[in-house]
């Protein structure tokens, strides 16, 4: 390669470290501009985490290619690399006596290769991983020395990244070992039917549709899955498919190429590439474009994909979730959705509850979103006069858990500290009705022992056990509380299970 090539390279890395990308869409864009430069077939960069290698990133891998490829690398070729501190030029790797014995050698048939660590204060926290599989020699002392800048260029930027990332993830995993309830609070039935099942499909690798009204929690949900999967040290990346104009959809989707349409003046990676290994929460996914809903479909199926603008056909191993607030058969039936595509995504169907029909939930609900937001300014919560109480209950919420949340957000601005909160308070579309008698049950019949039961179960679990807190929430002294769980053959071990 002679020396203008090497500038330009060289140049566009450079000009790509000083752009704003996240993690995932940084590390994506070296590797395809370094094996474009190099001609390899294909690569990955390969981080170091808890003393094992990982491939962060990848190109032209198959998702089971790469699970070995991460095993032979971690055994051989990135520990050489790392333990030398030099890039490694194997011209046959096949060749080659310390590697021609690996099982993934054999299986995989890697000819040339290259391999470099990325380097930071004496400390080798990645490595750049490239190969041709068909030409033995393919990459010469030129490509070496290329790689061996880009290297030098990339690492302290590269680092960065992967520290911040490093800390999103240990931020998770301790978010997890802490037990959180993944901020869904519930005592009612219904949704406990749906709590059992995210349960049970949340370690699979199951598409998930989640249907509810606006404002029901469907993310919650879809984050709660995602923490509880084998896939919670990947990204979790959203896309809300209303919030985008269609013509933008696709290209925020599925990424593009510089060129491939007005404005594209660099390769981009999209949100699908950008959760490879990882979850894509797909919101309102009614909404989806008809035209673009064949091109999901073919992702769902087999993992590729393809960039606007570009020929190439790429792999991506994710897992998705969608949610609705759409009647999806109906649009089916009006030929507003594939037919295909709803089968495939619907796999298992999460049916969120509005809260209208979890008259259970309001009040627990509302406690904890007054203590959440007066914690956040370091005030005591005001609480919720019966009247205020007796006036949510009534009301209808069409903006469900998400309005009331709302509303309790605005009572701790406007309320005094630890105050009681009068019925004025309220807003006036909630003040303005009055406590009605519903019509039917919204719970299945039970005598008043058990319901009491159920729900004081919930409210402990809620509190984890803080029977104070729990008194309180219910309305009555710690002493009655005591009473009652004696009375109905509660104790602290029951309410844990």
């Amino acid at each position: 390669m002679s020396p203008p090539d090497t500038a330009n390279v060289l140049y566009s890395i450079a000009r790509n470290l000083l752009q704003e990308h996240d993690y995932g869409e940084l590390l994506t864009n070296i590797l395809d501009m370094t094996i474009q430069a190099l001609g390899a077939d294909r690569g990955c960069v390969v981080s170091r985490e808890k003393g094992e290698f990982r491939a962060t990133a990848a190109r032209n891998f198959r998702n089971e290619t790469l699970a070995e490829r991460e095993r032979e690398i971690s055994t051989t070729i990135a520990g050489m690399a790392v333990q030398e501190g030099r890039v490694l030029l194997f011209h046959d790797a096949q060749e080659l006596e310390v590697l021609r014995d690996k099982k993934s050698v054999r299986k995989l048939h890697p000819r040339s290769v290259l391999c470099a660590p990325l380097i930071v204060s004496n400390d080798a926290f990645a490595v750049i991983y490239l190969e041709n599989r068909e030409i033995s020699n393919h990459f010469n002392e030129d490509h070496e020395r290329l790689l061996s800048e880009i290297c030098v260029l990339a690492a302290p930027r590269l680092h960065t990244a992967v520290a911040i990332e490093s800390a999103r993830q240990r931020a998770r995993d301790l978010e997890l070992a802490q037990g959180e309830s993944d901020g869904i609070i519930t005592a009612d039935p219904g949704m406990s039917i749906v709590l059992e099942t995210l349960a049970k499909i949340a370690p699979t690798e199951l598409t998930v549709l989640i249907q509810g009204e606006t404002g029901t929690g469907k993310e919650l949900l879809s984050r709660a899955i995602y923490r509880r999967s084998a896939r919670a040290s990947g990204t979790f990346v959203v896309l809300n498919c209303a919030a985008i104009p269609p013509t933008l959809i696709e290209s925020e989707l599925f990424g593009c190429v510089r060129g491939a349409y007005s404005g594209a003046d660099r390769d981009r990676v999209g949100l699908i590439g950008a959760a490879n290994r990882g979850t894509l929460f797909l919101d309102e996914i009614g909404e989806m474009p008809l035209e673009l809903q064949s091109r999901l479909l073919r992702v769902l199926q087999s993992g590729d994909f393809n960039r606007v603008g570009s020929a190439r056909s790429e792999q991506v191993d994710v897992r998705v979730i969608a949610a609705t607030n759409r009647d999806l058969e109906s649009e089916v039936e009006q030929r507003h959705f594939r037919e295909d595509l709803y089968f495939r995504l619907s796999t298992v169907t999460l049916k969120v509850p509005p809260l209208r029909e979890r008259r259970t939930d309001v009040g627990m609900l509302a406690d904890h979103f007054l203590r959440t937001y007066a914690g956040k300014r370091a005030l005591p919560a005001p609480r919720l006069s019966s009247e205020c109480t007796q006036l949510l209950l009534a009301y209808q919420f069409p903006g469900n858990v998400r309005e009331l949340e709302g509303e309790m957000a605005r009572l701790v601005a406007m309320c005094p500290p630890g105050e009681e909160i009068p019925a004025s308070a309220l807003n006036d579309r909630i003040a303005r009705r009055k406590p009605t008698t519903q019509k039917g049950a919204d719970i299945q019949p039970m005598s008043l022992a058990e319901m009491e039961k159920k729900l004081i179960s919930a409210v402990l679990r809620y509190t984890t056990g803080n029977r104070t807190h729990t008194a309180e929430i219910l309305g009555i002294s710690r002493e009655g509380l005591r009473t009652k769980m004696q009375k109905l053959g509660l104790s602290p071990p029951s309410v844990d299970q």
